[in-house]
């Protein structure tokens, strides 16, 4: 099966969920991350604003504001660059490309401050050795790429899980993914 052909798969296989399962996985993810070392550990938390049917991180970030983590969420911009802005609630945010929620700040991270991050990952599938798949555009690949230290953590449901996904030689695996039923790592550089 191709690409295409999976996230096509995954994708349907999830929006096959009920609110309450949603919901329900979602905070049994949150409650996991809540005891991960590098969630732990950072000041800054690169979260994302979900939509549709994927993992909700909605309440993930209010509760990150709460525990005086400071977070930011991306916006694409050019087409290709992956930015994240802080915000400090849901308010300063408006839909952007495809209805996703979109920072309507203007204060923007930077990586290389010294703070100690964490970049959340979104995705639609998964495998064992932490390698995703995303949504097609690159653009978390590209980002990670040029900030490689900043841990990484995707959230998933477990049904996203797949047989080994074929990297290609621009795909940056997470360290870690967390699903309503279990932790996955890369064991030489978990975090």
């Amino acid at each position: 099966m191709d690409k295409a052909e999976l996230r096509i798969q995954k994708r349907k296989l999830r929006k096959g969920l009920s609110v309450f399962r949603i919901l329900n996985y979602s905070n049994r993810i949150y409650e996991a991350l809540l005891l991960e070392p590098a969630y732990q550990e950072a000041d800054v938390i690169l979260a994302y604003m979900s939509f549709s049917s994927e993992v909700d991180t909605h309440f993930l970030i209010e509760g990150a504001l709460k525990a005086g983590k400071r977070v930011a969420i991306p916006k694409c911009e050019n087409h290709k660059t992956l930015r994240f802005y802080y915000i400090t609630g849901k308010e300063q945010t408006a839909p952007g490309a495809f209805g996703i929620l979109e920072p309507t700040t203007k204060k923007a991270v930077d990586p290389e401050d010294g703070k100690k991050y964490l970049c959340l990952l979104p995705g639609v599938a998964f495998d064992e050795n932490c390698y995703r798949l995303g949504y097609g555009g690159g653009y978390y690949d590209r980002f990670l790429t040029k900030y490689p230290k900043i841990p990484r953590i995707m959230l998933a449901y477990e049904l996203e899980k797949t047989e080994e996904l074929l990297p290609e030689g621009t795909d940056v695996p997470a360290q870690v993914v967390l699903t309503e039923v279990r932790r996955y790592s890369r064991e030489k550089e978990c975090v």
